[in-house]
């Protein structure tokens, strides 16, 4: 088996993705493609495993430079990573020793990947995560109720008495006025974190094949919330929702997560991902009282000494 490093991502990776059971979403094209779009100091690579001239997995990172140091990541922004293949773990082994391995290259300080596929590996720094995934597969129904609890399908109830309305979006428009509420309610948190809004534009104008929904809130034609969802196989992965302040008065939230379990169902999805909680209780709790079930996984590590310096001058400056 020979494992080389790409610069780019070659087509007929999609079909090794179709095949593994260990891919979601972000070993897509799509998402690949969009993210370097949107970040252009990042640079894309892929690692491909052939056997026999067949190509037989790959693990995509990005790799940021600082100066004369690097960092590689599987993948950034805490997305599921690490190596697809469907010829089994042996593949996935030698993607991942493969990518370890670059900690060995001059100015590499860190490799990592978010390992939600739990792939073997010894040694490395391991951070334990959790999401919180919605059993779509007795149909919407039974999810409203059963999984739903009645505070919030009270909620929905009054949301929509109130006349909220949610559609898909359909236009640039859409996706500029729902990153307004997203920047406008990032700046009430003070907080300097988010995406920029082309990789939003990126994604909704890359998915047209219905593999990124923009879900719009609205309220008396203003646009009170959203959520951008991506669908892969039988999963959904609610990436991204936010609401404005008004939109939370109205419920908005909850009856967005409430339609779009609903299409999802209809088309068949058999999951709903409403993505980690990054420890915060209050976000657990709104997530089990819609049907989330809790789905470890982690994020394993690999750093130098300078590596591991930098990281702890980084968190004593954040205060952690």
């Amino acid at each position: 088996m020979n494992v080389a490093v790409l610069d780019s991502f070659p087509p007929e990776l999609e079909s090794v993705a179709a095949a593994s059971p260990r891919a979601t979403f972000y070993h897509t094209d799509l998402w690949l493609r969009a993210l370097a779009t949107a970040y252009p100091r990042m640079a894309l690579r892929c690692l491909v495993a052939r056997d026999g001239g067949d190509i037989v997995g790959y693990l995509p990172f990005f790799t940021v430079r600082r100066g004369p140091f690097r960092a590689s990541w599987s993948l950034p922004f805490g997305t599921y990573g690490g190596p697809v293949s469907a010829a089994g773990d042996a593949v996935d082994r030698e993607l991942v020793r493969a990518f370890r391995n670059r900690l060995g290259e001059a100015g590499t300080l860190e490799v990592g990947w978010v390992d939600f596929g739990d792939v073997a590996d010894d040694g490395g720094e391991v951070e334990a995560c959790e999401t919180h995934v919605v059993d779509l597969s007795p149909g919407f129904d039974t999810v409203w109720r059963e999984r739903f609890d009645k505070p919030r399908r009270r909620r929905v109830r009054r949301a929509e008495e109130q006349g909220v309305l949610i559609r898909r979006a359909g236009s640039g428009d859409d996706v500029h006025r729902f990153f307004e509420v997203y920047r406008a309610r990032l700046r009430g948190w003070e907080s300097d974190a988010g995406h920029p809004e082309v990789l939003f534009r990126e994604l909704v104008a890359r998915g047209t094949d219905d593999r990124v929904r923009l879900y719009l809130a609205l309220h008396e034609g203003e646009v009170v919330g959203g959520h951008l969802n991506f669908y892969y196989k039988e999963s959904v992965i609610a990436w991204y929702g936010m609401a404005s302040t008004r939109g939370d008065d109205l419920h908005a939230g909850t009856l967005l997560y409430a339609t779009a379990m609903r299409e999802a169902c209809e088309g068949g999805f058999t999951s709903f991902n409403l993505g980690a909680s990054l420890g915060k209780e209050s976000l657990i709790e709104y997530k089990q009282s819609l049907g989330g079930v809790a789905r470890r996984y982690r994020i394993v590590r690999y750093r130098r000494l300078a590596g591991r310096v930098v990281a702890a001058l980084r968190n004593l400056r954040s205060g952690r």
